[in-house]
């Protein structure tokens, strides 16, 4: 008999304004001083005054730490957590996009740990040689505020880290690291650029179609993964058209949340193994890399899973009329317009992958990023290879 493992966040608020209840929260947790990580780009919007002001308000000291990288990397996780240990603070504020998250999600597990400890240390990739996971009990109180609409890293339980030698990604975290608490709030996210909008969102749809057709059967989750692609597919294009829709907004809001639900149950497939390198080594921006990636994998993996694209086309608006085939093959139709309509380029050679790339992402793709584990058709390093000639 199978049995199904289910991961669902703690406490999760969702709302227009909902951000400005992190200081009576931390507060009614007995805590006092907050860390708060941010990158330069979301304290320059403004975004973090409204939660400092929240702190204050509540009578909580804190500490801003606002060097967050894109793509966050080891040294800058571990410099991260110098400053944490350094700050005397008790629990930490993740406010951003991916980076901001993942930085704060890794920061709290190292601060767990032994003062030597390195994220690297706690890579899945390393087995049994991994450093162990802390136990729960002594990971700092998490507060996750998202300002993207994409990766739901504010629900999911691993941050996604960069080893810059190695141009490679790694995985570290487990059960114990979904934050304590997400703060979804959609009107941080009315000022997110055009592009921005366009590749979280897409980011966002990635993680709700690799989780529905995934090996895991965890199926309870099937109507609410089905719903998160309904979302997205009809209020994508108004965010990216009308970045100040507040419907539309709250539509994205909700759909990120879910695919984080989702792939923390059900975990990902053969395009997060493929877009991961595409950030290693050429730099691009992640969910713009699942966007180019996204319809060949979904043509590739028809066979395995035939009647689950039927019915993602049917929750992307397409006709749930016809054969199971028809459906299916839809629905890569409707996810190549859906990219064509906010805007995003098809094709790696647009953004700065050189064919030389090829085969060696490739092989980094099968053989050190566990995601295509669950893919519904069996891949290899010559399958990884033709998938990114094909968007090349």
């Amino acid at each position: 008999m199978t049995t199904s493992y289910y991961i669902f966040p703690d406490q999760v608020y969702f709302g227009f304004g909902v951000a400005r209840r992190v200081g009576p929260e931390l507060r009614a947790e007995g805590l006092q001083h907050a860390f708060i990580i941010a990158d330069p780009g979301v304290v320059a919007a403004g975004l973090v005054e409204p939660v400092i002001a929240s702190l204050t308000s509540a009578g909580l000291a804190h500490t801003l730490y606002d060097q967050v990288v894109p793509n966050p990397s080891c040294e800058s996780v571990d410099a991260a957590a110098d400053a944490y240990r350094a700050g005397g603070a008790d629990c930490i504020v993740g406010i951003g996009g991916g980076s901001g998250l993942d930085t704060a999600k890794a920061v709290r597990l190292v601060v767990a740990g032994p003062p030597e400890g390195r994220v690297a240390e706690y890579a899945y990739r390393l087995g049994d040689r991994a450093r162990p996971h802390p136990p729960r009990h002594r990971l700092p109180f998490y507060a996750a505020i998202p300002t993207t609409a994409g990766t739901g890293a504010e629900v999911t339980p691993w941050a996604v880290i960069t080893d810059q030698r190695d141009k490679l990604k790694f995985g570290v975290g487990g059960p114990h690291s979904v934050p304590s608490m997400a703060l979804v709030d959609p009107e941080l996210t009315l000022g997110l650029p055009s592009f921005l909008t366009a590749a979280t969102g897409m980011d966002a749809l990635t993680h709700c179609i690799e989780a529905y057709v995934s090996t895991n059967e965890n199926t309870a989750l099937d109507p609410m993964i089905l719903y998160g692609i309904k979302l997205i597919g009809r209020s994508l294009p108004v965010a990216v058209a009308k970045p100040s829709n507040r419907p539309a907004r709250s539509d994205m809001a909700q759909a990120a949340m879910i695919g984080g639900i989702a792939i923390s149950s059900k975990w990902l497939g053969a395009c997060h193994s493929l877009a991961h390198q595409l950030s290693s080594f050429a730099n691009v921006q992640h969910g713009l890399a699942n966007a180019i990636m996204l319809p060949h994998v979904m043509r590739f993996n028809l066979p395995g899973a035939m009647s689950r694209y039927a019915r993602i086309n049917d929750a992307l608006g397409g006709s749930p009329d016809g054969a199971v085939r028809q459906r299916a093959e839809n629905a890569v139709r409707l996810v190549e317009q859906l990219i064509g309509d906010v805007g995003l380029p098809a094709r790696l050679r647009d953004v700065g992958v050189s064919e030389a790339m090829i085969e060696p992402m490739a092989k980094a793709a099968y053989t050190l990023d566990l995601n295509w584990w669950t893919n519904p058709r069996e891949v290899s390093e010559q399958v990884m290879a033709t998938l990114y000639r094909q968007a090349f």
